[in-house]
Protein backbone atom coordinates (compact mmCIF):
# COMPACT_ATOMS: atom_id res chain seq x y z
CA UNK A 1 0.00 0.00 0.00
CA UNK A 2 1.51 3.51 -1.11
CA UNK A 3 2.45 6.20 2.09
CA UNK A 4 -0.63 8.45 0.54
CA UNK A 5 -3.38 5.18 0.24
CA UNK A 6 -2.20 4.71 3.81
CA UNK A 7 -3.07 7.94 4.79
CA UNK A 8 -6.17 8.30 3.33
CA UNK A 9 -7.30 5.27 5.01
CA UNK A 10 -6.48 6.77 8.20
CA UNK A 11 -8.21 9.68 7.42
CA UNK A 12 -11.05 7.49 6.60
CA UNK A 13 -10.75 5.71 9.81
CA UNK A 14 -10.66 9.21 11.74
CA UNK A 15 -13.71 10.30 9.62
CA UNK A 16 -15.95 7.41 10.47
CA UNK A 17 -15.21 7.72 14.10
CA UNK A 18 -16.79 11.42 13.57
CA UNK A 19 -19.52 9.91 11.54
CA UNK A 20 -20.40 7.53 14.66
CA UNK A 21 -20.57 10.34 16.96
CA UNK A 22 -22.77 12.26 14.74
CA UNK A 23 -25.63 9.40 14.50
CA UNK A 24 -25.37 8.35 18.03
CA UNK A 25 -26.09 12.38 18.46
CA UNK A 26 -29.22 12.23 16.04
CA UNK A 27 -30.45 9.11 17.24
CA UNK A 28 -31.01 11.07 20.33
CA UNK A 29 -32.82 14.09 18.52
CA UNK A 30 -33.82 12.41 15.15
CA UNK A 31 -37.38 15.04 15.63
CA UNK A 32 -35.12 18.15 16.99
CA UNK A 33 -34.30 21.02 15.68
CA UNK A 34 -30.58 20.25 15.42
CA UNK A 35 -31.22 17.07 13.09
CA UNK A 36 -31.35 19.31 9.72
CA UNK A 37 -27.88 20.40 10.59
CA UNK A 38 -26.92 17.12 11.54
CA UNK A 39 -27.76 15.19 8.70
CA UNK A 40 -25.97 17.62 6.94
CA UNK A 41 -22.36 17.53 8.06
CA UNK A 42 -22.85 13.54 8.29
CA UNK A 43 -23.88 14.27 4.16
CA UNK A 44 -20.37 15.93 3.60
CA UNK A 45 -18.35 13.50 5.92
CA UNK A 46 -19.60 10.75 3.50
CA UNK A 47 -18.67 13.12 0.35
CA UNK A 48 -15.48 13.44 1.91
CA UNK A 49 -14.95 9.80 2.89
CA UNK A 50 -15.79 8.71 -1.05
CA UNK A 51 -13.37 11.47 -2.45
CA UNK A 52 -10.67 9.98 -0.37
CA UNK A 53 -11.76 6.50 -1.35
CA UNK A 54 -12.00 7.33 -5.00
CA UNK A 55 -8.43 8.66 -5.37
CA UNK A 56 -6.75 5.44 -3.84
CA UNK A 57 -5.63 2.57 -5.94
CA UNK A 58 -8.12 -0.54 -6.61
CA UNK A 59 -6.64 -2.58 -3.88
CA UNK A 60 -6.74 0.26 -0.69
CA UNK A 61 -10.33 1.33 -2.56
CA UNK A 62 -11.21 -2.45 -2.02
CA UNK A 63 -9.88 -2.48 2.04
CA UNK A 64 -11.53 1.26 2.59
CA UNK A 65 -14.87 0.27 1.05
CA UNK A 66 -14.93 -2.86 3.04
CA UNK A 67 -14.70 -0.71 6.29
CA UNK A 68 -17.33 1.73 5.93
CA UNK A 69 -19.88 -0.87 4.33
CA UNK A 70 -22.05 -2.24 7.22
CA UNK A 71 -21.88 1.60 8.62
CA UNK A 72 -22.80 3.01 5.27
CA UNK A 73 -25.59 0.26 4.49
CA UNK A 74 -27.06 1.39 7.78
CA UNK A 75 -26.98 4.67 7.25
CA UNK A 76 -28.64 4.91 3.86
CA UNK A 77 -31.36 2.27 5.13
CA UNK A 78 -32.25 4.34 8.07
CA UNK A 79 -31.50 7.96 6.74
CA UNK A 80 -33.38 7.83 3.38
CA UNK A 81 -29.99 8.79 1.70
CA UNK A 82 -30.86 9.59 -2.13
CA UNK A 83 -34.34 9.07 -1.82
CA UNK A 84 -35.71 12.64 -1.65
Amino acid sequence: MTLPDRMRIRTVGNQIRLIKEHLEAMQRDAHGLEYPRWKSEVDDIWKHIFTEINHMKPTSQHHALDSIKELWTTYITHYNVGLN
